[in-house]
């Protein structure tokens, strides 16, 4: 042989750090999918109450369509929202009177519904309540959207402000000294 000794290519060997371009561009796509499916399974999970709740709401309407009962009407439509009640704020679910009032008027957004469920809470308990059915149903649709849309901490927020002012000590004002008043044993300079 004639010429220079040629030896093998010698490569440097391959470390798994730092990854290739595509690699990275691999690993965005990944974390951008995940992002992804987390974002959409929450607003799947999130829309799922109110899509039941509208749902017995749409029974409820086929049954009294079918009978005409108002009474059973307004005892389902009743229970309908404490079940509502007891998912957005478990303590407000058993609270009655003023409390269960102040509740349900803080998810009506707006007259028509309150005047709606004002009408609910006054004429359930009669033999024969005397309801408009298709305004309450109305108003049972709005109530549901804004209750089970609304953060919960709205409507605990409610219930304990009520039970403060219900069984908190009446605030006494603390009497000021004023600066321009000398206290004993000190001189004004």
């Amino acid at each position: 042989m004639n010429g220079p000794v040629l030896r093998d290519i010698h490569l440097p060997p391959a470390h798994w750090w730092p990854p290739a371009p595509g690699w990275w561009l691999l690993a965005a796509v990944l974390l951008l999918a995940a992002i992804g499916v987390a974002w959409w399974l929450r607003r799947i999970a999130h829309r799922n109450p109110v899509r039941a709740a509208l749902r017995e709401i749409d029974a409820l309407e086929a049954v009294h369509a079918r009978d005409g009962n108002t009474a059973c009407l307004a005892e389902a439509a009743s229970q309908l929202m404490r079940r509502v009640a007891l998912r957005v704020a478990p303590d407000m679910a058993a609270q009655a009177g003023a409390a269960w009032d102040a509740f349900v008027l803080s998810h009506a957004p707006d007259e028509t519904t309150r005047q709606a469920l004002d009408t609910l809470a006054g004429e359930r308990f009669r033999a024969q309540p005397t309801l408009d059915a298709p305004a309450l149903l109305l108003a049972l649709r709005a109530w549901c959207r804004d209750a089970l849309r609304r953060p919960a901490t709205s409507s605990r927020a409610v219930g304990a402000a009520l039970r403060v002012r219900r069984f908190a000590p009446p605030v006494v004002p603390k009497r000021v000294v004023s600066r321009a008043q000398p206290s004993k044993g000190r001189v004004a300079p």
